[in-house]
């Protein structure tokens, strides 16, 4: 019977647990990046209320982050069925709609967002943000500079006039809006490892950011030479989904060449296709990558070493196989085997 009793929640005879309590504690493991047990708290929560709005809507800004985004939608649109004035609900089911290509439906939340409040500093950012998101241009830079005019001392709001304004390949203007976000917040460009939007709901607009005193070079620094906390950060499946792509295009080329034979012009004539095809699906993939995914690509990869070692591998397999196209030299595409082989495992390894 004890055993029995030990498989069962240690709350459910403890009087006093509430779907805030759990909340409290997913809020705490959602900071420590402790994802899934956050997750798992917030579903005690939901069983003890299922219409618990703040629960609803923490667990679609965990999703967001997470890259989860048809399941972040799911959970925004059940905390606005419950709340429909919800406001942090409204600005998650913004952000999910655009990271999941539903532009329209984005920009009409996004517009409900500003008119709701269009003199606060906190709407016209994730009104930038989620068109941004959704197609980028004008509108989102116009927001942009609201904000910051709005709130010109609020690092977020710098924050978000440098990421739209990078976006739109306005570099010098990018540079200068992330040197006052940082004069504002020493250490806030840390919020820059993660999607902007959802990184911001998890804060709150009358409350200064808690930052730790970081300069711009000082998270590259961290995000590159600590890989035990870059292991601990799960690669959203929009990026994950690309990798696996481009390591499959990467072993399908020289084993494709291989069963063609290597004594004849027809292996090095499928090599040659296979590179084409690869590297133009490889650029496609990367176009189709949500913004902030796009952006922070290179920081990513610089930032993990296993991904940085797979993606190099993919690289090196192409690279290997046209080589052997140009020249016929079959040793070229035994290490190209080899390359994709490791490369294939590492992102096996690296997305579960």
């Amino acid at each position: 019977m004890d055993s029995q009793h030990d498989k069962h929640d240690p709350y459910d005879h403890v009087e006093g647990v509430t779907a805030d309590s759990h909340l409290a504690t997913a809020e705490l493991l959602f900071e420590l990046e402790r994802y899934d047990e956050a997750r798992h708290e917030l579903g005690n929560a939901l069983s003890l209320d299922p219409a618990h709005v703040p629960t609803l809507t923490v667990l679609s800004v965990l999703e967001l982050h997470v890259g989860n985004h048809d399941e972040a939608l799911a959970a925004a649109g059940a905390a606005l069925a419950a709340e429909p004035t919800h406001e942090p609900a409204l600005i998650a089911r913004g952000h999910a709609l655009a990271l999941l290509r539903r532009a329209d439906e984005a920009i009409d939340v996004a517009a409900t967002v500003v008119e709701r409040a269009p003199d606060s500093w906190w709407h016209n950012v994730h009104f930038a943000l989620i068109v941004r998101e959704s197609r980028n241009g004008q509108d989102a830079l116009d927001a942009a500079w609201a904000a910051v005019r709005l709130a010109p001392e609020e690092a977020r709001a710098h924050l978000c006039l440098a990421v739209v304004a990078a976006s739109l390949g306005l570099d010098e203007l990018a540079d200068r809006a992330l040197s006052a976000a940082e004069r504002c917040a020493p250490g806030i460009v840390f919020y820059l490892e993660d999607d902007l939007g959802p990184r911001l709901l998890r804060g709150r607009p009358d409350i200064p950011p808690s930052t730790p005193l970081r300069s711009v070079d000082a998270v590259t620094r961290t995000t590159v030479e600590d890989p035990v906390r870059s292991k601990r950060r799960p690669i959203a499946r929009p990026l994950s989904r690309a990798l696996r792509a481009v390591a499959a295009i990467a072993a399908m080329i020289p084993f494709a060449t291989a069963l063609a034979g290597t004594g004849d012009g027809s292996g090095r004539l499928i090599a040659g296709i296979g590179v084409v095809i690869g590297v133009v699906v490889t650029v496609l993939l990367v176009k189709r990558l949500p913004a902030h995914l796009r952006d922070g690509l290179r920081l990513t990869i610089e930032g993990d070493p296993g991904l940085a070692l797979a993606v190099g591998s993919a690289g090196a397999s192409m690279g290997l196989s046209a080589a052997y196209a140009l020249t016929g030299m079959a040793p070229l595409m035994l290490i190209a085997v080899l390359a994709a082989v490791i490369s294939a495992a590492l992102t096996a390894f690296r997305s579960r």
